[in-house]
């Protein structure tokens, strides 16, 4: 302890401030420029380690270049004797920790702090400083409310590569002396494992922060350090908006930046504060559920990509339950029920994309409206120019209203011009339907988006549906203010109509009209969410480049970071997480967030419905997806998810049923007709299946088709010789130049016929790309169930069980009921291959025991199980299903 009148160089001691294991702090009094400094004594420990002592006085050299108003200013540091100080800027004031125990933080007095303390992290990331504990005793607040973080004088300069060395923290919280190194309960997972430190490891921290001053309550706070330690790594905090107070984008700020990955949280504090300014504004409170229309089933390659996996609260399943049961009362409460049907385009036949964008627009307005229930797209875009009546179609999608319009653009004079002329119908009544509403618009191409604003607020007027205050700022809304930018989005909705097409060619060719619509405005949140979701798509269903998965996740921080109150930049991070990164968990909280803030999306109810899926409630699944009809009675991803739903409850019949009634609707859709396939071969039928696939419609292609039932949920073996050998033909290009799935198809094929050698030729040139493409993905569980299969087929037993018991612990039964039960059929085929019968049986046992799509009557026709066909126990499993035929 230094007494008064100590000179330190030209500081003279007036008295203490405080002290703590970082050192000790004195006012003092600057001789040179007559003013009141702070001098901060380092320990001991540091002024005689001389590496120590070094690396301080470089970085305290950084941080006094950052000269910002938001991180305390270090004016000199020196050393005299065996003291070694710092010189830094004299607050009035108190600690955000004292602020918080005086009692709580408005909300618009925590997001301004918060605001402050992001600001200055930014500056000093930018600067190559990492502080590395970051807590309410590191922020200061000067009387007049100015925020300053402290003790950034011992921080740390971010290194290139290498481990960084830690200490454990102690009970009290504090680390040992001279290291700055983070206090339990602010600590980030990387620092309490003692990993190596970056600038997301104070955005961590900044979370905890932030979640004090809105909540009043700390993050992780446990009664023993241990206890902290273990709800950092493996523990969320209460929702901050359980309590009704704080709007769920705040909340998605807090938990977007506790992720326990680095990776998944706000890559830069900068983003953190446009987020945080963005997320301040008014927010809808309620809760629910969305995800991304399903995409493509299993690759033989990939995971099982038509998955959605997300555990729902009860409580918050219970309002969805009541917001549905509202909806669902329909006349009675009032709702009215109407269908936007796509524009008629009077321009040039290039121009079909613009109207279908207005159209597009115009539906997603009215869809966030209460009051009103709005047939989703896919089951409205099948009515392009179609020849039915305005009755029949109103019975068909079982509606009140159509909206109708023609839409022409021109150009005149050198400015280009829309004429859009709508017209609302009522047919409603028995006799003819009548018009409700009609108006002409003409207008610059410019004041389209006002156009669409108008349209949907005059619809609303008609329908008699008052407008609240929000819903009129919802309405007036624009997209993007680059027209440009605006088109090129368009157009990559037509390509992809708007993701009900995932293939890969399809998603590369919508994602370069995307890109283009950011480039050309790289504030429209809309787009950047667009790209991440199909960058999700092609990192799941192609070659799994990391570029594509980083690509996947900038995006969806950029759209998040834009739009904090939409619900589509919640989508987006929610496809990523389920796609690229197989975290089902984590994907839970970002859908649970879009479906909040748009629940009258059919979208959302269906996604529901695929939760209850995943979690192996099937039958609730089913009811949901009858509610999800209502609003997408022409989708066929509705009798996707139900067929698929029912082929898990092994009701092949109504399985088969709900396919064909798709089929109807979509009748050369290859996943559909895999669905009905299955059906029979549920049934132990394989005469009807093969009969099924010769009486398809010819329009549609043969080798696509052969290409999917090999490459999908590996139905190759129900294909006739002719058919197989086609698929002999094909070449990767058939398989997106997929080598792994090409060569892993094309093993099976001589391997049925007894061409060992045949098989194993292109079994090698699967592992050689499988294993290539699990140098970048080395937690795909697709891809090491594929790598398993192929190594059986190459003979190497050892080394293929290991692979597909790796599948499953990737993806666990118990975590996700439609990609775990693939996984462990695959493994079955494994333990078959490697000439294990009894360990196939004991998992074979336990894959008849839980919902999937195999039953006694498929082991009886499948040939993949030819080996077991001698065994008692597998004898003793098809009995009964032998019986029946």
């Amino acid at each position: 302890m230094l007494a008064a009148g100590t000179k330190l160089g030209a500081y003279e001691i007036l008295g203490p401030l405080g002290s703590g294991g970082m050192g000790e702090v004195y006012r003092a009094r600057d001789s040179k420029l007559e003013r009141d400094v702070a001098v901060k004594v380092l320990p001991a420990s540091v002024a005689r380690d001389p590496e120590s002592l070094a690396r301080f006085e470089r970085e305290a050299k950084a941080v006094a270049a950052l000269s910002h108003p938001n991180i305390l200013a270090i004016h000199d540091f020196g050393r005299q004797d065996d003291v070694v100080y710092a010189v830094m800027e004299l607050l009035e004031g108190q600690t955000l920790r004292g602020k918080l125990d005086a009692g709580p933080v408005s909300q618009k007095q925590a997001v301004d702090y918060g605001l402050q303390i992001a600001k200055g992290l930014s500056a000093a990331h930018e600067g190559g400083i990492v502080h590395r504990d970051l807590k309410p005793e590191n922020v200061f607040v000067t009387k007049d409310g100015h925020v300053k973080i402290l003790d950034f004088g011992l921080a740390k300069r971010v290194e290139a590569k290498g481990r960084e060395a830690t200490n454990a923290p102690t009970a009290d919280g504090q680390t040992e002396p001279g290291k700055v190194m983070g206090t339990v309960g602010y600590m980030s997972p990387e620092q309490v494992k003692g990993l190596a430190v970056d600038q997301r490891s104070d955005i961590f921290s900044f979370g905890t922060i932030l979640y004090e001053l809105l909540s009043g309550k700390r993050a992780f706070k446990r009664d023993t350090s241990a206890e902290t330690i273990a709800a950092i790594l493996t523990h969320e905090p209460p929702e901050l908006t359980i309590s009704g107070q704080v709007p769920v984008a705040l909340d998605h700020v807090v938990r977007h930046c506790l992720e326990k990955d680095p990776g998944n949280r706000f890559q830069s504090a900068k983003d953190v504060a446009f987020a945080l300014s963005e997320a301040s504004g008014p927010t809808t409170l309620t809760s629910g559920v969305h995800a991304i229309a399903p995409a493509a089933p299993a690759r033989k390659s990939g995971r099982l990509i038509a998955v959605v996996a997300i555990l729902v609260l009860a409580a918050i399943a219970g309002l969805l339950w009541m917001q549905r049961g509202r909806r669902s009362a329909g006349a009675a409460a009032g709702v009215k029920r109407i269908a936007v049907l796509p524009f008629e385009n009077l321009g040039a036949p290039e121009d079909d994309y613009f109207a279908d964008g207005i159209s597009d627009e115009i539906r997603g307005k009215l869809t966030s409206l209460s009051g009103v229930q709005v047939i989703a797209r896919g089951s409205s875009t099948p009515y392009k120019k179609t020849t039915k009546t305005p009755k029949q179609i109103a019975e068909e999608l079982r509606v009140d209203y159509l909206l109708t319009a023609t839409v022409r653009s021109e150009t005149s004079g050198g400015t280009r011009r829309v004429h859009v002329s709508p017209e609302l119908v009522d047919v409603s009544q028995p006799d003819a339907p009548t018009s409700k509403w009609q108006q002409p618009f003409d207008a610059a191409l410019t004041d389209v988006f006002q156009v669409q604003s108008d349209i949907a607020s005059r619809v609303a007027q008609a329908l008699g549906i008052a407008l609240g205050a929000g819903e009129e700022k919802h309405l007036a809304e624009r997209p993007t203010q680059s027209l440009p930018a605006y088109e090129a989005f368009l157009k990559g909705d037509q390509v992809s109509a708007v993701l009900a097409k995932n293939d890969p060619p399809t998603v590369r060719k919508a994602l370069a009209f995307y890109e283009q619509a950011v480039a050309l405005d790289p504030g429209f949140a809309l787009a950047w969410a667009r790209v991440s979701i199909v960058n999700s798509l092609l990192y799941s269903n192609s070659t799994p480049l990391p570029e594509v998965s980083d690509r996947a996740r900038q995006a969806a921080e950029k759209a998040l970071a834009l739009a904090p109150n939409d619900p589509n930049p919640y989508g987006a991070v929610g496809s990523y997480k389920r796609l690229v990164l197989g975290d089902i968990r984590g994907a839970q909280g970002q859908f649970l967030k879009a479906r909040s803030l748009s629940p009258g999306n059919a979208d959302f109810i269906r996604a529901l419905a695929v939760v209850e899926i995943s979690l192996d409630h099937l039958e609730s699944a089913l009811e949901q997806l009858k509610e999800a009809e209502r609003l997408d009675p022409r989708s066929v991803s509705v009798y996707s998810w139900r067929s698929q739903a029912l082929l898990s409850l092994r009701r092949y019949a109504e399985a088969g049923q709900a396919a064909d009634a798709g089929l109807a609707l979509s009748p050369d859709n290859l996943n559909m007709i895999e669905f009905r396939v299955a059906s029979y071969l549920g049934e132990g039928d394989l005469v009807r299946a093969r009969a099924y696939l010769a009486a398809l419609p010819k329009g549609i292609e043969q080798a696509d088709l052969a290409a999917y039932l090999v490459n999908f949920q590996d139905l190759g073996w129900v294909l006739t010789e002719e058919q197989k050998d086609l698929v002999l033909r094909l070449t990767p290009a058939a398989f997106d130049d997929d080598r792994g799935a090409w060569g892993t198809c094309l093993t099976q094929i001589p391997w049925w016929r007894g061409d060992v050698a045949g098989a194993r030729k292109y079994a090698e040139e699967a592992r050689k790309a499988i294993e290539e493409q699990l140098r970048t993905a080395p937690k795909d569980p697709g891809r090491h169930a594929s790598l398993g299969l192929v190594l059986g087929y190459l003979g190497r037993a050892d080394d293929a069980i290991r692979e597909g018991q790796r599948a499953l612990e990737l993806s666990p039964v118990e975590n996700d009921l439609l990609a775990g039960p693939y996984f462990l059929h695959q493994l079955v085929r494994i333990y078959i291959l490697a000439g294990q019968p009894e360990k196939a049986i004991d998992n074979l046992e336990r894959l008849l025991k839980i919902h999937y799509w195999v039953s006694p009557a498929w082991l009886t026709i499948d040939p993949n199980f030819d080996p077991l066909r001698g065994n008692p126990r597998f004898q003793k499993l098809v009995a009964g299903a032998s019986a029946k035929k």
